[in-house]
């Protein structure tokens, strides 16, 4: 219970683990946020999003071409990871939109793919059977024998190796809400259109959405560096 009480309360803070934590940590403050986990960030600047993609593209290994793919679809459909990881080959080659039911929401959802998106999708995914998994795990279902795609777990892996690649701070927390804030965050920065942004992630309030992208973090940030100047001391 204690276990499904937590996760439940990872997946609505959009957080990361801190390594360090134990079970009974996380029992003793699985209403306490900040205890134990910590909000992950945007990527920011754009000059380090087109860094990292230039060195997951030049990667031929498996890996690195999933991590090449997980990162391109991230930042051009801005869904969740759960809902990234269930898309199939025939779900987005050679296409222009596709339509998916978020995991987390049931709603159905149009998306348009990108000329960008589009040309990944063509050079990584020819050859392949619609029915395949984009992100297929190299190890079939153990109950069904059936190809299964990779879980959260390596997806958050993928993300911290993408860190390493951007040469982020340690304190700079990354993790799969990543892609999908970093989506957000471009986004609003480009266009202020909050509420275009409201309807694509199925937000009721605008508060809630610019804390979820950083642009609150970054106004307050902002705001307190302008105190400075408000005194002789």
């Amino acid at each position: 219970m204690i276990a499904k009480l937590f996760l439940h309360y990872i997946d609505s803070e959009k957080c990361v683990i801190k390594e360090n934590v134990t079970i009974f940590a996380i029992r003793d403050k699985i209403n306490a946020k900040g205890g134990f986990a910590v909000r992950v960030e945007p990527i920011r600047d754009k000059a380090v999003i087109n860094r990292i993609a230039e060195a997951l593209k030049n990667d031929q290994t498996e890996a690195g071409k999933r991590r090449y793919l997980l990162y391109l679809s991230g930042l051009y459909l801005g869904r969740r990871i759960s809902d990234l990881l269930l898309l199939k080959v025939g779900d987005v080659y050679g296409k222009d939109k596709f339509v998916i039911r978020e995991k987390k929401t049931g709603k159905q959802i149009e998306l348009f793919i990108t000329k960008n998106l589009k040309r990944a999708y063509k050079e990584r995914l020819a050859g392949r059977a619609p029915d395949e998994y984009v992100f297929a795990s190299d190890r079939p279902d153990r109950i069904t024998k059936q190809q299964k795609p990779i879980d959260r777990r390596t997806a958050y892996r993928d993300i911290q190796e993408i860190k390493k690649i951007g040469n982020f701070p340690a304190d700079y927390n990354l993790g799969t809400h990543t892609l999908r804030k970093t989506f957000g965050y471009h986004y609003y920065q480009g266009t202020h259109d909050i509420a275009g942004l409201m309807k694509l992630f199925n937000h009721a309030k605008e508060e809630t959405t610019l804390i979820y992208i950083g642009i609150a973090s970054d106004e307050t940030k902002q705001t307190f560096r302008k105190i400075d100047s408000m005194y002789d001391t």
